[in-house]
């Protein structure tokens, strides 16, 4: 904590130095099977999000008396974009040398997390940063014109931001990066997901908490937009544990990234039952607004996830489970739940996904490994990119020299589903769901005996999309 404190009083950062203890706590509670400096790349990482909040929060100069934190309307994108830049490592030593404590605490940062972490990880984490800086700008934007009569946002577009600025996506992919956790990347469609899920619900839950000191502030939240406390906070509740089940199978089996992210939503989710960090000492024993004691003095219970007794191995959780770690998995088995499976429908499909399979050594699993097959994208009923690839740099493309492919529906062993349908080759795929985000698939290939079994999962929005050049 002391090292923390005269970081932060060196750098010059608009933190209140008392917030030092809590942040230390805090990454000591998402991963205390890291090394020490590892948390404390973490603890200035959360530090220097609370700084840009405060920054950003600040009056325009032409409101309020000039101060080192306050920044006037056009200073302001000239600092973001400043940050955007030490993000994407452009500038003179990375932003060593500007005359902003923020830009220079940002490269600081940014060199200790490149020169440790993991670089197909950290392009998430840099993805996540740049999505924080332009939630903030967006979020300054919309109460301005709220305060001019303007209006409040969509709570569509409020919830996507928002979930953005709460800083709980930008904590947990820094962690997966600093992490030496083997197969991680294949992970990251199910993390991400649920990562989304939980810095939803984390920043639902920061508006329930701070809604009173908000509204004098002049901000927009859910409450403001039209949400009512009880919504708002049922909202909350079933993303968490959204959260909690898509991450399931992977803290089951043990899996670091899972079990942080897991203890990073329940640390957040705890902290606003409990008190606004904003004003710490304040704490509160009241019931967070919408919850089951609101109205009552019932005690409140907060999102805390299950026991953690390995969940009933049903096949559904085994194949789950081998999905996620990436193992193999037995044709018969693989069948008899496949046929017990619901069907699709197109609007399901929509979207891009990563694909895998459950065995290696068939002539179907080494031609895919041959191409680095990554996945599908469904973009209509008439469209597919069946064979989504990696080049050699690992930037994700079309290979349509075997042809596209449309979604046709199909009756196949007993049922109606929608199936994928090569506009070029004797192959059609069939699909059945096992959640909403990961579907078990066979490729029924004419003359020959076997079926090749192989999974997809949805890969969220907030990822990149590969380039559709059809090179």
């Amino acid at each position: 904590m002391p090292r923390l404190e005269i970081w932060l009083k060196e750098r010059g950062l608009p933190v209140d130095t008392a917030l030092v203890p809590l942040m230390c706590l805090q990454t000591a509670f998402f991963t205390p099977w890291l090394p020490p400096e590892t948390c404390y790349q973490m603890s200035r990482l959360t530090v220097w999000l609370m700084a840009v909040d405060n920054v950003l929060d600040a009056p325009d100069a032409a409101d309020a008396p000039d101060t080192a934190d306050s920044a006037g309307p056009d200073e302001t994108p000239t600092r973001v974009r400043a940050w955007h830049r030490v993000l994407a490592g452009h500038g003179s030593d990375g932003g060593s040398d500007s005359d902003d404590p923020m830009a220079r605490a940002l490269a600081e940062i940014a060199r200790g997390l490149h020169r440790d972490g993991r670089p197909e990880l950290l392009a998430v984490w840099r993805k996540s940063m740049h999505q924080t800086l332009i939630g903030m700008q967006y979020e300054r934007e919309t109460a301005r014109t709220a305060a001019a009569g303007g209006g409040v946002p969509r709570l569509a577009d409020y919830l996507r931001h928002g979930a953005w600025t709460i800083g709980v996506e930008q904590q947990v992919t820094a962690l997966w990066a600093l992490m030496d956790e083997p197969g991680l990347p294949r992970r990251l469609p199910v993390l991400l997901g649920a990562l989304r899920e939980a810095a939803t619900a984390i920043r639902l839950l920061n508006d329930l908490r701070g809604h009173q000191r908000e509204q004098t502030e002049g901000k927009t939240d859910a409450l403001a937009i039209g949400l009512t406390e009880q919504e708002t906070y049922q909202r909350a509740e079933a993303g968490l544990e959204n959260c909690r089940r898509a991450l399931a199978p992977l803290t089951a089996a043990g899996y670091g990234s899972a079990v942080a992210l897991e203890r990073v939503a329940l640390w957040h989710a705890r902290m606003y039952h409990r008190f606004d960090p904003v004003r710490p000492g304040r704490a509160t024993t009241s019931s967070l607004p919408g919850g089951p004691g609101s109205a009552a003095q019932a005690r409140h219970t907060p999102f805390v996830p299950q026991s953690r007794e390995a969940p009933d191995m049903s096949i559904e959780q085994e194949v789950l489970d081998v999905i996620a770690s990436g193992g193999q998995c037995d044709n018969a088995k693989l069948a008899e739940l496949f046929d017990r499976l619901e069907p699709v429908d197109t609007d399901l499909l929509l979207g891009t996904w990563q694909g895998g399979g459950f065995e290696h050594t068939s002539e179907n699993a080494a031609l895919l490994t041959k191409m680095r097959w990554y996945g599908k994208r469904f973009v209509d009923a008439d469209h597919v990119e069946p064979l989504l690839c990696r080049d050699e740099d690992g930037t994700v493309f079309s290979y349509e020299e075997m042809g596209l492919a449309t979604l046709r529906e199909v009756i196949y062993r007993g049922k109606q589903s929608t199936a994928m349908v090569y506009d070029q080759l004797p192959i059609i795929d069939h699909f059945r769901r096992l959640t909403d985000n990961v579907l078990l698939c066979v490729m029924d290939k004419k003359e020959t005996p076997t079926d090749f079994y192989f999974h997809l999962t949805r890969v969220p929005a907030s990822l990149p999309q590969p380039s559709g050049d059809g090179r």
